[in-house]
């Protein structure tokens, strides 16, 4: 990070403090990143778009610098945890983007807290309703409701988490990236103790948001990007249940890192 990011603590709770960097001023942008990752996912947002925005971006509770209680572990609780942090910065309007289970902490606080200080929404990369029946052809989602879905999921982070997360960095980051940048990947998601990685895999695994997308893209301007390997799927989803929304794709699951300059003109287009 470069120096003119600033990285403070905010309490949201008792014992219980986020950290965020910040960086830039004009309209508000707040970034919430996926499952045990860190705010320093978005140092190209933090960096390019400072020039426009706020920008914003937050360690969720258990992640990365934020406090790693035992408890509270959940989306729900991570809804509130936002709530408290927007309160005590003072925000009164601004834009959300959540990325991957960062989608998840976003349509929580919507669900929690509605949106009267949303501006926009931008959800990155995840289904709002993670279980899906492979039976149903209206329904889309990461994890299936099979054996080899969610079970598998949940049972290959259990039995080798780092296995499993050095597994999927390569592949949210693409079959060409350097080694060293899936160590860095690997780093800052293995900063998030097993009880909070594991809790926080379950609850997401088995949450349906769905109804909040729906709700949240017709109060407010929402832009939803998908990868292209699912983008099908994805954009007859969310034509169907978020008919209000844009929808455009990216390349890769970790494309605001990879492709830094067409992710951050998209959002730039967006929030205009």
């Amino acid at each position: 990070m470069p120096s003119f990011v600033t990285e403070s603590s905010v309490e949201v709770a008792d014992g219980v403090s986020l950290r965020v960097l910040r960086a830039g001023s004009g309209p508000r942008l707040l970034l919430l990143p996926g499952w045990t990752c860190s705010a320093d996912f978005f140092v190209h947002q933090l960096t390019e778009l400072a020039d426009r925005f706020d920008v914003i971006a937050i360690d969720p509770r258990g992640q990365g610098g934020s406090s790693k209680p035992l408890t509270g572990n959940t989306f729900a609780q991570r809804g509130d945890d936002l709530a408290a942090l927007v309160d005590a910065l003072g925000l009164d309007r601004f834009a959300l983007l959540g990325w991957s289970f960062g989608v998840l902490d976003v349509l929580s606080y919507v669900r929690r807290h509605g949106t009267n200080r949303v501006e926009r929404l931008v959800l990155v990369d995840e289904t709002p309703k993670v279980p899906a029946d492979p039976a149903n052809p209206a329904e889309w989602g990461e994890a299936p409701l099979r054996h080899d879905g969610i079970v598998s999921l949940l049972r290959a982070a259990f039995d080798d988490r780092l296995g499993f997360w050095t597994d999927y960095a390569g592949y949210m980051i693409g079959s060409d990236a350097a080694p060293a940048d899936i160590e860095r990947i690997v780093e800052l998601g293995m900063q998030t103790p097993e009880h909070v990685a594991m809790a926080s895999l379950a609850d997401g695994t088995t949450s349906d948001y769905s109804a909040e997308a729906t709700a949240a893209s017709s109060a407010v301007p929402t832009l939803f990007l998908a990868r292209e390997d699912w983008a099908e799927d994805a954009r007859i989803w969310v034509n169907t249940a978020m008919p209000d929304s844009e929808f455009d794709t990216i390349p890769l699951h970790l494309a605001f890192a990879t492709h830094p300059a067409e992710f951050n003109e998209r959002i730039k287009h967006f929030l205009a």
